[in-house]
Parts: C-alpha cells; structure tokens; sequence
C-alpha cells in the first residue's frame, strides 16, 4: 500500500499539470490600428465608400479618406469598377467612445 501511495500522488499531480498546460489561452482584445488603412477591391456598382467592409476589419470605425477609380469596364451584362481607397481610423480612445 505504501509503494501504490508513492506512484499514484506524483501521478495525480503529473495529470493535473498537464490538465493546466492543455488549457487554452484567455482571449485578448485586438485594439484598431489608429492611421490611415489603403485597400483596393473591385466593386459592381459606383460607390463613395467602396472597399469599406474590407477597412471595417481592420478598424470598426474606419471613415474615408481618398478614393480612387482605378478601372471602369463597361459590359452589357455587368460593369465593374476597381477602387483604390484610404480609410482613416480614429485613436483607439475615440475609436473605443460610446456614442452619446
């Protein structure tokens, strides 16, 4: 009984260990990049805030800055326009301020 004592208490302590090692990591806030963020994408329509969702994922509040048309292709069937754009994100303490 004392031998079985002796391997099972580093055993449970080894298993706990390795529960602590397995667990993941806390989750971190990705805080928005202040300063300008340049995207380019092609759009179906004429738009003045193309390319905004691809800004949005760096920055939430991203709001425009310079807009380019790069390339207008007329088509019967479907036009396409590629954009060139600057977004303009806020300081994190701005970007983080509840609206009033």
């Amino acid at each position: 009984m004392r031998y079985l004592l002796k391997v099972l208490y580093p055993a449970v302590a080894l298993a706990a260990l390795a529960g602590c090692a397995s667990a993941p990591p806390p989750a971190v806030a990705v805080v928005p990049k202040q300063g300008p963020i340049a995207v380019s994408c092609t759009e179906d329509a004429i738009s003045d805030t193309p390319c905004l969702a691809a800004a949005r994922r760096d920055c939430p509040r991203a709001t425009v800055d310079t807009i380019h048309l790069v390339l207008a292709k007329p088509d019967a069937d479907k036009a396409s326009y590629e954009y060139r754009a600057t977004y303009f994100c806020p300081s994190t303490s701005e970007a983080l301020a509840l609206p009033k």
